[in-house]
């Protein structure tokens, strides 16, 4: 008997535990019921506040308010931090919203006005032109500048943007004309509404076409432009000869000042000094007043070709200033001599 009551006792555990489990399943199935027949309530829910907020707005005069629920909890998406406030006035009170928030997304930021870019890049018969222009024109005009100061061959690069501007852009045509023929090692430089010009040109008179044709756009420039050393112009000249023991051009000296008078009128900020010299050969003063002499001749020369004379000054030193030792025959010739000393002022 005892075993019986054994046996009945382990068949009842297997029986306990599949009443358990049907209970667990039985809860679970009707949480999940549950949940599916209030899904499509929540939805019904959701979309009639979403309708009669919408109406509500829209009666205000809000209608570009945008509004969703999740539950009862409302969102609005307004234009303006005024009209949130009343949108949310509105919305709050309705029957069914718990609450309400708003937002005012940033306004999207709008694009200002965009400058065009372009660098040109001047070689020997060559060029190179970059950057971004509003137009075809634009393009044919900035490659048609740049073979038409000797470029055999043009490397266009150019990008076409119809949204950038061309504030600057026409004049840049004129300041590569305004370098000439001599444009080779050149650069023009359009970017950020700067205007850069750099190179060597071959005076001051023509740097500053350059400068104006670059001024003439409207932009701001920046000048990396460089001209020839005048000195050394003057140095690369024949020496100043005169008629012997007197102060007389020679013409061949007369043909050396035709060039300096071009070079000052080529580069018209520079001012002349005209120092005259001698050899030691006879009395001190009679060569101080010979250099002062033949250093007037110079001046005077130079005047008659039109330079203005606050732009020149003449000094004799006679034989103070000897360039080398006074003994014999070339170096005497050496030191008889008129020097040409370029400089932004009078001594």
């Amino acid at each position: 008997m005892t075993r019986n009551l054994l046996s009945h006792k382990r068949n009842q555990k297997p029986n306990k535990r599949r009443i358990l489990l049907g209970l667990i399943v039985s809860v679970l199935g009707l949480g999940v019921l549950m949940a599916a027949q209030q899904l499509p309530n929540r939805h019904r829910m959701e979309a009639d506040l979403t309708q009669r907020s919408t109406q509500a707005l829209h009666e205000a005069g809000l209608s570009d308010v945008r509004v969703t629920f999740t539950g009862r909890d409302g969102r609005l998406t307004a234009g303006s931090s005024a009209e949130a406030e009343q949108a949310l006035d509105i919305v709050r009170p309705l029957e069914g919203v718990r609450v309400a928030e708003a937002e005012v997304p940033p306004a999207p930021q709008k694009r200002g006005p965009v400058p065009p870019s372009a660098l040109v890049v001047m070689g020997h018969r060559t060029a190179s032109v970059s950057g971004t222009v509003p137009s075809e024109t634009a393009r044919s005009v900035l490659v048609g500048a740049a073979a038409s100061l000797g470029a055999e061959s043009v490397e266009d690069n150019l990008t076409i943007d119809a949204g950038v501007t061309d504030t600057a852009l026409p004049g840049v045509a004129d300041v590569l004309r305004a370098f000439g023929q001599d444009a080779a090692g050149t650069t023009v430089k359009l970017d950020g509404g700067t205007l850069t010009v750099r190179g060597t040109v071959s005076s001051e008179a023509h740097k500053n076409t350059v400068l104006t044709a670059a001024r003439a756009t409207g932009a701001p420039v920046v000048d990396q432009l460089g001209v020839p050393d005048v000195q050394q112009q003057l140095r690369d000249l024949p020496q100043l000869t005169f008629a012997s023991g007197g102060d007389s051009l020679t013409t061949t000296s007369e043909a050396s000042l035709v060039t300096v008078r071009q070079l000052l009128t080529a580069n018209p900020s520079t001012q002349l000094r005209i120092e005259g010299h001698t050899d030691a050969t006879g009395p001190a003063e009679s060569n101080l007043l010979l250099s002062r002499a033949r250093a007037e001749a110079v001046l005077d020369f130079l005047a008659a070709q039109g330079v203005a004379a606050d732009r020149l000054s003449a000094k004799g030193y006679g034989e103070t200033r000897l360039k080398v030792p006074d003994t014999n025959a070339a170096n005497r010739a050496e030191n008889r001599r008129v020097e040409l000393i370029a400089g932004d002022g009078h001594s």
